[in-house]
C-alpha cells in the first residue's frame, strides 16, 4: 500500500510520466523508430484508456536494432530536454538495470521495494525486444541460458534491485529469495560484466528472421517469449491518456497471456506496484513540472486534439 502522502502524489507522477512519453514518442517518431506500449502500460491503454489507476511507472519494447539505435541519439543528452536524462548501464556508471530509462531530473521516487532504500527520477522504462532461435528446442535452451544468467545479475545486487514485494511470483523465485536473504550467494559478484554477457547473448538472433521475440528482463519468463505476428508488421494505435501509442496488433492475446482475464482489476493484494515511501519535487515554489499544474492537471493548451 502507498501511504497517503505517495497516494496524494500519485496522478501528478502520472502526468510528469506522461511528459517524458511525448519526448520519447517525438524522438521515435522523427527517427521512425519502432516502439511499442508493453506490460502495465498496454494494460493501461486497453482497460483504462491511459495510466492503470495505482500504476507508477511506464514500460516500452523497442526492436533490438531500434533500441540500439535510440541508445546512440540519446547517450549524448542532446536530443533530450533541460532536465532530462538518459540511463544505460554501459554509459551511466551508477545505473544496474540491463533495459534504459529516460528520466526527469527534477522529480525524486524514494523506492523501498528491495532491502536497500533508493532514490530514483521520474522515469519511462525501455525494454530490447530480441529474436530468439527458431527452433523449439534451441529457443528453450537459449532462453534458460538467459534466465540462468540474469538470475546471477539479480543475485550480484539484490539489496538495491529485487522488488521484495511483488506479487504473484513463481514459488521457485520467492525459495530464491528466501535462500539469498539467509546465504547472500552471489551478492558479491560484478553486476555490470553480467550484464555485459547477456548483451552478448541477446544479440546472437535478430529480430528480422526470427519467428518469435522476448522481453528478456521482463517480470514474467518464459511468457515473455512472443510470436512476432501479436506485434504485428505495421504499428496499431491506441488512446492513452492525451495521444495515441502503438502496441501489439493482437492486443487480447498478448495481454491474456500475462494477466489472464485483464479486464477484470486485481484485489489490492494483487496489485503490482513499487514500494514508493514519497515522491520529491524539485522545483521552486510556484513552479509546477512541465505539462502539468500544481493539482497535477494536463492544461487544455497542450492536451492532444
Amino acid at each position: 500500500m502507498y501511504n497517503e502522502e505517495v497516494t496524494g502524489n500519485l496522478r501528478k507522477l502520472q502526468l510528469i510520466e506522461l511528459n517524458i512519453i511525448h519526448v520519447f514518442q517525438k524522438i521515435c517518431t522523427e527517427e521512425k523508430l519502432r516502439y511499442f506500449m508493453i506490460g502495465g502500460t498496454m494494460l493501461g491503454a486497453i482497460r483504462h484508456k491511459g495510466f492503470i489507476p495505482w500504476d507508477d511507472d511506464v514500460d516500452f519494447g523497442m526492436p533490438r536494432e531500434d533500441y540500439d539505435r535510440l541508445i546512440t541519439l540519446l547517450t549524448d543528452g542532446k536530443r533530450l530536454p533541460e532536465n532530462y536524462g538518459f540511463l544505460n548501464y554501459k554509459t551511466s556508471a551508477d545505473y544496474l538495470r540491463y533495459f534504459s530509462r529516460i528520466v526527469d531530473k527534477r522529480v525524486l521516487v524514494y523506492n523501498d521495494s528491495g532491502n536497500e532504500e533508493i532514490t530514483e527520477q521520474a522515469w519511462i522504462d525501455i525494454f530490447p525486444l530480441d529474436g530468439m532461435p527458431n527452433i523449439p528446442a534451441v529457443r528453450f535452451l537459449h532462453y534458460t541460458d538467459l534466465m540462468a544468467t540474469r538470475m546471477r545479475f539479480h543475485l550480484s545486487c539484490f539489496d538495491k534491485m529485487v522488488n521484495m514485494n511483488r506479487p504473484g511470483r513463481p514459488l521457485y523465485q520467492n525459495l530464491i529469495i528466501g535462500f539469498t536473504k539467509k546465504t547472500h550467494l552471489g551478492t558479491k559478484a560484478d553486476s555490470k560484466k553480467i550484464l555485459d554477457g547477456i548483451d552478448r547473448k541477446l544479440k546472437r538472433y535478430k529480430w528480422r528472421g526470427s519467428t518469435t521475440a522476448a522481453n528478456v528482463f521482463g517480470a514474467y519468463a518464459y511468457k515473455e517469449i512472443v510470436s512476432k505476428d501479436i506485434w504485428g508488421s505495421k504499428p496499431c494505435f491506441y488512446q492513452f491518456e492525451d495521444t495515441m501509442l502503438p502496441g501489439p496488433k493482437k492486443f487480447d492475446a498478448f495481454l491474456s497471456n500475462f494477466y489472464g482475464a485483464y479486464l477484470i482489476p486485481p484485489s489490492e493484494d494483487h496489485k503490482d506496484k513499487h514500494n514508493i515511501r514519497k515522491i520529491e519535487f524539485l522545483q521552486t515554489p510556484g513552479d509546477s513540472p512541465k505539462g502539468c499544474d500544481a493539482a497535477g492537471t494536463v492544461p487544455k493548451e497542450e492536451t492532444a486534439q
